[in-house]
């Protein structure tokens, strides 16, 4: 009797598990090319073609 409810539930368990949505751990980070300093989202915006952006990982 207690399989019959065990089962379904460890399965119920393992699909809540799995459909969790896996977060990513980097970010973008923007450097001027000219001055060599890490600059804003909106700054990098504004001045595409003097500044680089790269994804950095988060530490943990």
């Amino acid at each position: 009797m207690r399989k019959m409810f065990a089962i379904p539930l460890v399965m119920l368990m393992v699909i809540a598990v799995s459909a969790q949505e896996k977060k990513t751990k980097t970010y973008k980070q923007s450097r001027s090319a000219e001055t060599g300093r890490y600059v804003t989202k909106k700054e990098a915006k504004s001045n595409p073609s003097t500044t680089y952006t790269t994804t950095r990982k988060e530490k943990d």
